[in-house]
């Protein structure tokens, strides 16, 4: 079984930092990511019986934890990132094109909680600077360092603006999905978008929504495939419809992509066909995908 303890040791200090160091970095709106607010006595109850992480260890004002909330078949739902902001109310970051389904799950197991759930209006930031871990103030992202700074209502002063699609491509080139365009919502397993290595996932505390496998999963099994990010041959710009598609090594399947971003992409890819060319199925498209920098050393 592969252990990550440093590596999460490591990652948890910086979740827990409230500001970042200052650096001249780049900023970009996250249109593709919505706020809802839950409040209320029993919003801290409510939630850690949903989601993977552990809500009570957010014990801080303006901290921020990612998690997954999965189905009682294991398989991911929605990714958020949650920021608790007094004692009774959090902020949950959801893909926007989700936040209805989101409302409708979670008011599921809200009938005893009686939170208050709201959408929220202020918009989402990331600050971020290329191959440093650097940061620009605000939340730092609870994923990695590499990420950058995550930021509520207003971006942060001195910063450069860039679209969205320049965000997308530092995202992916360091191997992390976000939203609906690289995770099927239903279908997916969170340990193949490396929730565990990326601070998503408590083993110690109770119940959640489809804990049950994917403990067994950490305890017992073992994940033979996870999320990369890929080079692509050529630019592609219309394959979105076609996704995810079945990556292949000759006649043998190596593993799945997920999402195209012009040249670059993310896959979730068996570990003995990384740095090796590979086809997309129905394209005449080649890929090759690597380990991230990241990961630890004693995985795969």
């Amino acid at each position: 079984m592969i252990r990550i303890r440093h590596y999460v040791k490591y990652c948890t200090h910086w979740r827990r930092l409230e500001t970042c160091t200052r650096a001249s970095s780049s900023v970009a709106e996250l249109h593709h990511r919505k706020l809802v607010e839950v409040s209320g006595p029993q919003s801290t109850k409510l939630l850690q019986g949903l989601f993977t992480n552990d809500i009570t260890s957010l014990s801080a004002a303006h901290s921020a934890m990612y998690t997954h909330l999965l189905n009682v078949r294991g398989r991911i739902m929605f990714d958020n990132i949650v920021y608790r902001r007094d004692k009774e109310t959090y902020l949950i970051e959801v893909d926007s094109s989700l936040v209805s389904k989101f409302l409708k799950f979670v008011a599921m197991y809200n009938i005893r909680s009686r939170a208050k759930i709201a959408v929220r209006d202020e918009p989402v930031y990331a600050s971020f600077i290329p191959g440093s871990s650097l940061l620009d103030g605000g939340y730092v992202d609870p994923r990695l360092p590499l990420l950058g700074c995550r930021h509520i209502g207003v971006p942060p002063d001195g910063a450069s603006t860039v679209s969205l699609s320049e965000y997308d491509r530092h995202r992916v080139s360091l191997g992390v999905s976000e939203g609906s365009r690289d995770i099927t919502s239903g279908k997916d397993f969170p340990f193949e978008h490396n929730l565990d290595l990326l601070n998503g996932v408590s083993f110690s505390k109770g119940c959640y929504i489809g804990q049950e496998l994917t403990a067994r999963t950490h305890h017992v099994g073992e994940t033979r495939k996870r999320l990369v990010p890929v080079r692509l041959s050529e630019t592609v710009d219309n394959m979105d419809s076609s996704l995810p598609a079945r990556i292949n090594m000759g006649a043998r399947a190596a593993g799945k992509l997920l999402s195209v971003y012009g040249d670059i992409g993310l896959a979730v890819l068996r570990f003995p066909y990384l740095d090796k060319e590979l086809s997309i199925k129905d394209s005449h498209v080649k890929l090759v995908g690597t380990r991230p920098s990241w990961w630890p050393e004693d995985l795969g």
